[in-house]
């Protein structure tokens, strides 16, 4: 048990980490080559690009469009109110800058970029199982189960199809194969967190007694906490809850300020606390990011006993190694790992409207514990000759849910009105229609169109939408209502710079625009209003666009 700069891996170990990784990752490629495949024989609809949670992949591919187009400063393009930007998110307009320079698209380099940070995730996932364990067997054990584990939402699905919100089905930050489905930051933090681990658990262990310098990691974990916090800051408190408990732990037990303990936490707290105040001074005094970044952002946890079953098997194989961890409480690894565990088990139940933030990286002590329980416990009661079978036994139950986020949207692509539905496919005229918008107008251009189409124009256009996302849209609710009273012709309102701040300048109107005015208490009488107030510009099979005139400022 060395440090990680020092951790022997052989050759042969890392050969096998990138063949296993690389099947993992290419596991996560498959349904999108199968959904192209579909997608190049569609006559009616286009697929848009993202299987996983495409409301906020829309999101991110709308930030690497900024970056394209030269920009560090993110703003929204999902709201219509004009704002300045700001240093959020920067691996999405780091993205952009560099498909700029590869002259590839957002959607390409989006994808590209979740490929590679899922490789990193998978070689730190195992650098820090090669700190903990010498001998390869249990290196490996933590390496598959914590690339593949998934808690018990597929056996409650079975139980009650209707139970929502299921941690393991819902939640990608949490299970590192289903964060590698679902977009780069999510790996790229996970494996952060995973390298951070493998430093703190050498930096607190008995026989070693530096204190942080250039060459001992001291370095590595001041930019890797910078990198996790430029990425995704939420999911740095329980780590650092942690590690504040532990030398506090230390304090109290020895009866002395542990110093060493300090300055190592202090390579992680400098840059978290600087980050934190750059954030906060951006939520304190820029009002649209305060209400788009904050306010509105719902992520809360499930149920506790949701939550249990998140990771239902994985944490009953881990019992004995926690019993064990309390009882002995040792430096080397296992008291660290325990606080991290309860302490990131009590943030996921705090109020704050992004508790599940904080189950990014949760896996890596319930595994730990799990790997500990079936070295120490488990399979010393367990003959040698049914070792294989048992882990693969337990690897079968482990996996299912990630098989089912995988599969599950590709239903959309079978049954087009579903996909509709999830907002993985529009109907061809809109890809028309959002290639004819990238192409003509300016960039602060606002365009009305129904929600679901919405939520593609800023990625695919660059211009931005009345409403088009539930977090990322200022005032969300107010505006859903004013798009749907709109097409269902309940209220004709046409928003102007001097009351709204802003103005419409292109109206779609579609197949989906038109739903809205077939449906009970629905007319077409705003529809039919715009003939006679706006300038019909383009028309693509049954989607038209209309542009408004311009209104003086």
């Amino acid at each position: 048990m060395q440090s990680p700069k020092t951790t022997h891996i052989s050759p042969s170990e890392w050969r096998w980490v990138l063949v296993v990784g690389g099947v993992l990752t290419a596991l996560t490629l498959l349904p999108y080559a199968w959904a192209l495949a579909v997608n190049a024989t569609a006559t009616d609809w286009r697929f848009m690009g993202i299987l996983a949670n495409p409301q906020d992949g829309a999101s991110y591919l709308a930030k690497i469009g900024q970056g394209m187009r030269g920009a560090w400063l993110i703003q929204f393009m999902h709201t219509p109110e004009p704002h300045t930007g700001a240093v959020i998110q920067v691996l999405y307009p780091l993205l952009g800058h560099i498909a700029h320079l590869l002259n590839v698209s957002n959607l390409f380099i989006f994808h590209v970029g979740r490929v590679l940070a899922t490789l990193f995730m998978f070689i730190a996932l195992y650098q820090f199982g090669a700190t903990v364990w010498v001998r390869p067997r249990p290196r490996r054990l933590f390496f598959i189960l914590v690339s593949v584990s998934s808690g018990l939402g597929w056996l409650l699905l079975l139980l009650d199809s209707g139970l929502k919100e299921i941690p393991d089905l819902t939640v990608p930050e949490a299970y590192p194969l289903y964060a590698a489905y679902a977009n780069p930051h999510f790996p790229l933090v996970i494996g952060c967190l995973a390298l951070l681990a493998a430093f703190y658990v050498t930096a607190f262990r008995i026989d070693f007694r530096q204190g942080p310098t250039v060459s001992n990691g001291g370095l590595s974990v001041f930019l890797l906490t910078l990198v996790a916090a430029l990425v995704l800051p939420q999911a740095l408190v329980p780590f650092g809850a942690a590690l504040i408990a532990y030398v506090v732990m230390i304090g109290i037990r020895q009866r002395i300020i542990p110093v060493r303990e300090l300055r190592w936490v202090g390579m992680f707290a400098l840059p978290a606390v600087l980050m934190a105040a750059y954030y906060y001074a951006v939520v304190t005094y820029h009002p649209i990011m305060d209400t788009v970044w904050n306010k509105q952002v719902s992520a809360e946890s499930a149920s506790p006993l949701l939550m249990l079953t998140a990771y239902g098997l994985l944490l009953i194989v881990a019992l004995p190694g926690l019993a064990r961890a309390v009882r002995h409480f040792e430096e080397d690894g296992d008291r660290l790992m325990l606080i991290w565990l309860v302490v990131n088990f009590l943030l996921i139940f705090v109020p704050f409207n992004q508790q599940r933030r904080f189950m990014t990286g949760l896996i890596i002590p319930v595994t730990f514990f799990a790997v500990r329980s079936l070295e120490d416990y488990w399979l010393v009661r367990i003959p040698e000759r049914l070792h294989t079978l048992s882990l693969g036994v337990l690897v079968v139950f482990l996996i299912p849910s990630n098989l089912l986020t995988l599969g599950i949207p590709l239903f959309g692509l079978l049954n087009p009105e579903a996909g509709l539905e999830q907002r993985l496919i529009l109907q061809i005229g809109y890809g028309d229609a959002l290639d004819w918008l990238a192409q003509n107008g300016q960039p602060d251009d606002v365009v009305l169109a129904s929600p679901n189409v919405s939520l593609w124009i800023p990625p695919y256009s660059g211009r931005h939408v009345v409403y088009g996302h539930p977090w990322e849209s200022v005032n969300a609710p107010a505006k859903l209502a004013q798009v749907e009273d709109f097409f269902s012709g309940r209220a004709c309102y046409w928003p102007t710079v001097e009351r709204d701040g802003y103005s419409v300048r292109y109206v779609l109107v579609g197949p989906q625009e038109r739903e809205y005015s077939a449906q009970p208490g629905g007319s077409d009488a705003c529809i039919a209003d715009l003939e006679t107030v706006a300038s019909r510009v383009a028309t693509f099979g049954d989607v038209f666009i209309y542009q408004m005139p311009v209104q003086d400022q």
